[in-house]
């Protein structure tokens, strides 16, 4: 039996005219007439009277009729559910460029040998509270950022991650000692740092604030959108930065880049992964419980 058919009984039956279900359908009114013959013979009884001016379901039409909204309904909640499996197979991720430069190369190694050659991963790099708000929007599935304060998550399910440990860094050629420096010595260098809104900017201006400086004191501000490029910056000694230590380690550990502390400074940033509260797909899932393997490998956590 063709739900068509049981669609089209529903509306004649509702609208009492074959003329009007066809405009409703958009149909002919004859298609529309055959479609319900059809049904009839397929029922081996006449459905809708129609002696009078307006169709009329008979008793064996209003069983059908009865049963029709049943299957028309579970028809759509199934074509529903598939529509949903279907558009959850791409998952959008937004992280912070600290986050996507130290972590994420592990991370999609992890991940990606588990993946549907049908799934595909996006990710973008952003703000913490562009994150958030492409996260509400929808725009984003799940979100990773390091944050200053305390930010809003409401309506919105979220778990800590480990702290992001930032550091003063520069290029030896600079000459500043490696470790504990005084603010006055950074503040005669030029500094390099990433637009207000990002952790680093920040964070910085925060600490600034407390020691009764401000970011206009510096000898010369630099303000770089490219995290990388910033890196690349002061490694080629025009300037100093506060950045994330992981991002810099392995340049540490070689020593393109000397470490320093500034005694008062904070300089650890919360880390959190942030997903909407609604039933995550299968590839979510999977990718929030990669992102807590990575972190906590012997040790299984759920979401806050």
């Amino acid at each position: 039996m063709e739900t068509q058919y049981l669609k089209t009984l529903l509306i004649a039956a509702e609208e009492g005219s074959f003329s009007r279900a066809a405009e409703r359908l958009h149909l002919t009114q004859s298609a529309v007439s055959q479609r319900t013959k059809n049904l009839e013979v397929c029922c081996g009884m006449q459905l809708l009277d129609r002696s009078g001016s307006i169709l009329v379901p008979t008793a064996a039409g209003q069983v059908v009729l009865e049963g029709a909204r049943k299957i028309l309904q579970l028809e759509e909640e199934m074509g529903h559910a598939l529509r949903h499996l279907q558009e959850r197979r791409c998952l959008s991720i937004c992280c912070t460029p600290p986050f996507g430069l130290a972590y994420l190369p592990q991370l999609i190694k992890q991940v990606v040998p588990h993946q549907s050659e049908r799934d595909d991963l996006q990710f973008v790099f952003n703000t913490p509270l562009e994150g958030l708000a492409g996260l509400r929007s929808g725009s984003f599935d799940v979100v990773i950022l390091e944050h200053v304060a305390d930010l809003d998550f409401s309506a919105m399910q979220q778990e800590s991650l480990p702290e992001e440990e930032m550091v003063w860094v520069s290029a030896p050629c600079l000459g500043l000692d490696a470790g504990n420096v005084s603010l006055r010595a950074l503040l005669e260098q030029c500094v390099l740092t990433r637009r207000k809104g990002t952790c680093c900017h920040d964070l910085l201006c925060a600490n600034l604030k407390r020691a009764g400086e401000k970011l206009g004191r510096f000898r010369r501000v630099v303000v770089l959108d490219d995290y990388s490029l910033l890196v690349r910056e002061v490694m080629a000694g025009d300037g100093v930065a506060f950045v994330s230590r992981a991002v810099v380690e392995s340049y540490l550990a070689q020593g393109s880049l000397v470490a320093h502390t500034v005694k008062g400074f904070v300089t650890t940033l919360q880390r959190s992964l942030v997903t909407r509260t609604c039933d995550p797909s299968p590839l979510q899932r999977m990718f929030v419980e990669g992102v807590r393997n990575y972190f906590y490998p012997d040790s299984s956590r759920s979401c806050a």
